[in-house]
């Protein structure tokens, strides 16, 4: 898929979803709410990828601390990559898009994976962290 066709489909989903969202030059901006729980994603349309950055609203306060969450994250999870934006703990992951066959299920299943991440580790990164 080109990237044109990738944002199409992401947009697609998020409006079929009821999800706001913004693009903001090659940036498609949304929120997502578990619970108590927000947090932004901005997700970067590629030819036959999009790459979804999921962002904690949180500023570190203890730099060892964070890195530590985010390595024990990164030790249990299948997907992705849990690292620190400067002092703003971030997931990426990616959704492979190269084949347009079950294209919007890969994508729906990677922000839901993002979600599932998220949430889950949420109180040690919290632990870590303020709120600004």
């Amino acid at each position: 898929m080109q990237e044109d066709e990738c944002r199409r489909l992401l947009e697609a989903l998020l409006d079929d979803s009821g999800v706001q969202w913004e693009r903001c030059g090659e940036w498609t901006r949304f929120r997502f709410q578990e619970g108590a729980m927000v947090w932004e994603l901005a997700c970067r349309c590629r030819p036959g990828e999009v790459l979804a950055y999921s962002r904690y609203p949180l500023s570190v306060c203890d730099r060892t601390a964070a890195l530590d969450a985010c390595d024990s994250a990164n030790g249990a999870l299948t997907r992705g990559a849990m690292f620190l934006d400067g002092d703003a703990p971030t997931f990426r992951i990616r959704a492979d898009l190269r084949d347009p066959y079950g294209a919007r299920e890969r994508l729906a299943e990677t922000l839901e994976y993002s979600a599932a991440v998220m949430a889950r580790y949420w109180g040690g990164i919290q632990a870590a962290c303020r709120t600004p």
